[in-house]
């Protein structure tokens, strides 16, 4: 993973762990604040999606261009399937591979974070209601 992809990461993750820190003191900030929480989030994987749909479409034409260059250029004819498996080794098709790995792994982490904040609702609800049974 490149580096900036890596530091977004550790961003992302440590904004996840403050964003969702439960304490007795903070629960009413928490749940008060929890809808621009999902926003936020929400927001970030729409975002981090596109950006994924762009890398697959410039792979798709990164590698229509090296096939066409194998081509024109090779000394033999090259079947469409040799000239696909050739492209996948050029360095723009594989950078552009890695970025893409990188987006999915953004992907996946916000996701699973849309879901555990999706889930903070009942939690925060049956969090208060142990608090009242303990005050009882």
């Amino acid at each position: 993973m490149s580096s900036k992809t890596t530091s977004k990461l550790k961003q992302y993750i440590a904004e996840i762990s403050e964003d969702t820190n439960l304490d007795n003191f903070n629960i009413k900030d928490v749940q008060l604040k929890l809808p621009g929480i999902k926003h936020k989030y929400v927001s970030r994987l729409i975002v981090h999606k596109r950006r994924l749909a762009k890398l697959q479409q410039d792979k798709k034409s990164a590698q229509s261009q090296v096939i066409n260059d194998l081509k024109e250029k090779s000394v033999y004819k090259l079947t469409e399937p040799m000239a696909r498996k050739a492209s996948q080794d050029h360095n723009s098709v594989k950078s552009i591979h890695d970025e893409i790995l990188e987006e999915e792994v953004i992907v996946e982490l916000l996701e699973k974070t849309e879901r555990i904040l999706s889930s903070m609702t009942y939690d925060i609800k049956n969090i208060i209601e142990l608090m009242k049974l303990e005050i009882t």
